[in-house]
């Protein structure tokens, strides 16, 4: 589900290209990680914000920059306007991206509806994306992950039998949003937005 909202939010909707510029908000998130790497594969540059406790995760997995939302606020540190915000938090965050996008540039919430009268003001696009997921999609991403280029965040293994107690334990660290959880630490936030696996046993 995080890897198909990721390819979903940055090329359907966010028609992200080559050359590009995207900055994804809530980088260490489970879609966040995901956009990261897809993002950086696909040859744009990729900008993050995270906390600093995730700044040298996300560096690793392709942001070429990441902004500390603890101690900065993007859009005054930004020097160069992006051509696609992918939002992953909401709320204010996403009042501010507008400031930060190059006109005619697009910005895909996973997180609440964008307000059209400041799409029409900052003359960019927005809207919240819908997941629909095709096959042809799913296809891409398994081949992916199984060459490696693609990189899980694997939290926890379960046996199969106990797949009841690993649905609870989903739900139980998952945030209101996509992304990231501003209240958790960089280390543990990761481990609850990692991806769980079950286990034939």
């Amino acid at each position: 589900m995080a890897s198909e909202t990721a390819w979903e939010g940055i090329f359907t909707y966010g028609h992200l290209e080559k050359g590009q510029s995207i900055l994804i908000h809530g980088g260490a998130g489970a879609v966040g990680a995901y956009a990261v790497q897809l993002a950086s594969r696909a040859g744009a540059t990729v900008i993050a914000t995270a906390s600093g406790d995730d700044e040298a995760y996300v560096k690793s997995i392709g942001a070429r920059r990441v902004i500390n939302f603890r101690q900065e606020q993007f859009e005054k540190v930004l020097r160069e306007k992006v051509d696609v915000v992918f939002d992953l938090i909401g709320g204010d965050t996403q009042r501010r991206s507008f400031l930060v996008l190059k006109e005619g540039g697009h910005l895909i919430s996973a997180t609440q509806p964008v307000s059209q009268e400041e799409t029409a003001r900052y003359h960019v696009s927005g809207e919240m994306m819908r997941l629909a997921p095709s096959a042809d999609m799913l296809g891409r991403i398994a081949r992916l992950l199984e060459e490696g280029t693609l990189r899980p965040d694997v939290a926890t293994v379960y046996p199969l039998q106990d797949a009841e107690q690993a649905w609870k334990d989903i739900a139980g660290k998952l945030p209101g949003v996509h992304g990231v959880s501003p209240r958790a630490p960089g280390a543990a936030r990761r481990r609850a937005h990692g991806k769980i696996v079950l286990r034939v046993s």
